[in-house]
């Protein structure tokens, strides 16, 4: 089953994990799907994706929609400029699976959200024939966020995915 973002964006703004004066970060940009959908509900949204032709995408559909809220970089989400606490919502989606030292991108997701924001994460739980990689477990993320002492908040399956939000 392929992912529905407006269904998915919709609960997470139903529940209240993405709200209208949130600043949001989205790792792994892709397409745009995600960013355009947070760019519609949240003040500013980064776009961060490490490949330019993403990036590229992702303004054209942006410019499209005639956005002016979201900030594009071209860069490795271990290794982010930004400041520490600066993000009300990092949004993780469909990245884990395909780099290794996915702890490393978990601990930037940490390091750039500010206390009591929250990090999501949308990856598939089960190898997809579609995508190259590897699922990283449900069970993993669960004990990474435990190690760290924070709280997972929402967890739900989406056919071949799982979402889950953690409070920092």
């Amino acid at each position: 089953m392929f992912i529905r973002p407006k269904e998915i964006i919709e609960i997470l703004t139903k529940n209240l994990f993405i709200k209208r004066d949130d600043i949001v970060i989205e790792f792994g940009c892709g397409g745009g799907y995600f960013t355009a959908l947070l760019a519609e509900r949240c003040q500013k949204v980064y776009a961060v994706d490490i490949l330019e032709d993403h990036l590229k995408e992702t303004q054209e559909l942006i410019d499209l929609y005639d956005f002016k809220n979201v900030v594009f970089l071209q860069a490795d989400v271990k290794n982010l400029p930004y400041e520490y606490n600066f993000f009300d919502v990092v949004f993780i989606s469909q990245i884990l699976f395909q780099n290794e030292g996915y702890d490393k991108i978990l601990d930037s997701a940490l390091r750039i959200a500010k206390d009591g924001g929250v990090i999501i994460i949308l990856e598939p739980y089960k190898k997809l024939k579609f995508i190259n990689g590897n699922p990283i477990h449900y069970e993993f993320i669960q004990t990474y966020f435990k190690i760290k002492n924070k709280k997972i908040i929402f967890q739900k399956f989406f056919g071949d995915y799982y979402l889950i939000v953690a409070q920092k």
